[in-house]
């Protein structure tokens, strides 16, 4: 006679019953992550028994790892833009080493304790925080691209995220001490928080897992793309010619736009940003793309435009007026860079030593060029001194701020500088006018210099009679609608 079969317990009474198990092994690891990351939420609310919830394996630590890969891939990505960028495996060991500093920091504590278990336990705790940094470092960089306040404290703000994970991380590791060892504590505490601070200064901060297609700048500083080689000296001659001639010439009897972006100083990326976003957003209103040239500074993407020269300068004016129906068309010159207090405007990309743009320097070039019409926007500190010296019946100056009042917004990786956000970023497309972009940008930049507490950098212009008429014969790209400088809607007056 065969034995009865085994069953099971009965269940106690008034318990539920057990709760079948969905999915597979996949669906359960992905159930075990998501608890994971909801402890670390916890962990970094400073919640006292949030550590006891981890789901310590094998498994969640490479789950944590990837996750933490893929955010900042996706900072990255939207940093970069999808077809201006490349996936560089040579930055993965720089964008994972803070997984070697979590996993010694864990085994440390480990031996400290004399449980060997907590290492697991306090490496998913630290992987999973890892990945809440990420996504908090991320929305304070996006943030930063849209509050100027916020952008020009990144350089201090960037660091809350990673110090206040580290702090959350050394609180978990010292839960697991007994509360008697108050030293002992104290000590791993100390020893957690700074492991994972001080893996920072290890690793190159500029590694992208998808970077520009021009490399990044450590390649572009010491390789065969960097701005002092002899290969990016020749290639410059050939980027020139092609911009050049890229230019296409007027039609007669119709008013156009051309523009001259210039991104003088190379040292800092915001400046070839601007050039390039302002070149875009007058093609978009102005319908310029075809008479437009950019030429910019760039330490970190030295062949991605012709260099910001002033012979380069010259060289543009001359081929346009070559265009350009000089007696109808209307150049427009964008320069941005850094300005002084002696009122020169920065053109600088070490090691070469190049000569510094002045107003009266940008007046010989436009006399020389013969051009008539003329649109000068300078973006930088100082900048109103240009007027002067520029000003005349068939010229408009614009400039971002007095002659002895700086500018705001110069920080590196950033889109535009305060004044291109608010000039061309927002208003121009809004009034489809320079002189009524002006006075949108001129006063929001005044509100939010005063809601700042700055000194105010009062944006300047200056309008001549004869090109203020002849704006009134450029048509927009919208549906041609004429540009009326003076004429526009009274939404767009102060």
């Amino acid at each position: 006679m065969s034995p009865p079969a085994a069953q099971e317990p009965p269940a106690p009474a008034g318990a539920p019953p057990p709760a079948p198990r969905r999915g597979g092994r996949l669906a359960g690891a992905l159930r075990d992550l998501g608890a994971n990351l909801r402890t670390a939420l916890a962990l970094a609310a400073l919640r006292a028994r949030a550590p006891q919830c981890l789901r310590a394996t094998v498994m969640q630590l490479v789950l944590l790892f990837v996750l933490e890969l893929l955010l900042g891939a996706a900072y990255d990505l939207y940093s970069v833009g999808w077809a201006a960028g490349r996936f560089d495996a040579f930055a993965l060991p720089a964008a994972s080493f803070w997984a070697l500093a979590v996993l010694l920091s864990a085994g440390l504590v480990a031996a400290i304790c004399a449980d060997a278990a907590l290492a697991a336990v306090l490496a998913v705790a630290g992987f999973a925080l890892a990945c809440w940094e990420s996504v908090a470092a991320a929305a304070l960089a996006i943030a930063a691209d849209f509050w100027p306040a916020m952008d020009r404290a990144y350089a201090s703000l960037s660091w809350i995220p990673l110090v206040w994970m580290a702090l959350a991380y050394g609180l978990c590791a010292a839960r697991f001490v007994p509360a008697g060892a108050r030293r002992r504590r104290l000590g791993i505490f100390v020893v957690s928080t700074l492991a994972l601070i001080a893996a920072q200064w290890a690793v190159d901060p500029a590694a992208r897992l998808w970077s520009p297609e021009s490399g990044d700048e450590s390649e572009a500083a010491s390789g065969p793309q960097a701005p002092q080689s002899e290969q990016t000296l020749y290639d410059q001659l050939d980027l020139l010619d092609d911009a050049l001639d890229a230019i296409a010439p007027g039609q007669a009897g119709v008013t156009e736009l051309f523009t001259i972006s210039f991104g003088g100083d190379g040292t800092q990326d915001v400046f070839l940003r601007e050039a390039v976003g302002a070149d875009s957003v007058m093609a978009d209103v102005f319908d310029s793309g075809a008479h437009s040239i950019v030429l910019a500074n760039s330490q970190a993407h030295p062949q991605e435009r012709p260099f910001a020269t002033v012979s380069a300068l010259q060289r543009a004016l001359a081929t346009v007026a070559d265009r350009m129906n000089g007696d109808e068309d209307v150049l427009a010159l964008f320069l941005t860079s850094h300005g002084t207090a002696d009122h020169h405007l920065s053109v600088s990309l070490p090691p070469y030593e190049f000569e510094d743009l002045t107003a009266e320097r940008v007046r010989e070039l436009l006399d020389d060029a013969g051009i008539r019409y003329r649109v000068i926007i300078v973006s930088s500190c100082y900048s109103g001194a240009f007027i002067a010296a520029l000003a005349g019946p068939d010229t408009m100056v614009i400039t971002a701020s007095a002659a002895d009042r700086a500018s705001f917004g110069c920080r590196d990786g950033a889109q535009w500088t305060d004044f291109g956000r608010a000039y061309f970023g927002e208003a121009l497309a809004q009034a489809a006018s320079f002189e009524g972009a002006f006075r949108i940008a001129s006063r929001r930049i005044a509100e939010r210099e005063a809601q700042e507490r700055l000194t105010a950098s009062l944006p300047q212009i200056s309008v001549g009679e004869g090109i203020r008429d002849r704006l009134t014969r450029l048509e927009t790209r919208r549906g041609g609608r004429i540009l009326f400088a003076m004429r526009a809607r009274n939404d767009l007056l102060p």
